[in-house]
């Protein structure tokens, strides 16, 4: 056999390429988007749940958890957290129920274990629809609407989303 007959036959045995063995969807709800990658072969989904552009997102599900982005320069440790007007509380006072979801911090330095990321459990604020964050004494709060979540985790569900193990930063 022919070395073009064996590639040929190799190729109709094995598709290459990234797209070729995953099927990608994208889907906008009102400020959500929401990517699902299903794998054509194990069926598994890997999918993103977020707000704000694809790629540097100002809002991103994970475990059962939102976080928040800031300057990945910035140590959001001394951030506080305002839920629908009620009294603001330390970013600190979430993190005993965050641990409990599963999130991590992606902070590669102990000088700053945030990134710039600031994580809120879901359990935190069940129906809520703004958040508004102050990551420094010096900065003014950053108001996020939060409108419509429960509303797209059921359609990430729906959509094959695991909320516990198929969702990725």
């Amino acid at each position: 056999m022919g070395a073009a007959a064996l590639a040929i036959m190799s190729l109709s045995l094995w598709p290459l390429g990234h797209n070729s063995q995953s099927e990608h969807n994208r889907y906008v709800i009102p400020a959500w988007h929401i990517d699902v990658v299903r794998d054509k072969f194990t069926q598994e989904h890997r999918c993103r749940l977020y707000q704000g552009n694809q790629h540097h997102p100002d809002v991103i599900y994970t475990h059962r958890a939102l976080g928040f982005q800031f300057s990945k320069k910035l140590n959001t440790t001394n951030a506080w957290i305002q839920i629908d007007g009620a009294t603001p509380q330390p970013w600190t006072s979430f993190y005993p129920d965050l641990v409990g979801t599963g999130a991590t911090l992606s902070g590669k330095s102990m000088d700053n274990p945030t990134e710039g990321m600031v994580m809120i459990p879901l359990a935190s604020f069940k129906g809520a629809h703004v958040i508004v964050i102050r990551t420094l004494n010096t900065k003014r709060p950053i108001v996020f609407s939060v409108d419509g979540l429960t509303d797209v985790l059921n359609t990430a569900q729906n959509l094959g989303c695991d909320l516990d193990h198929s969702f990725e930063r």
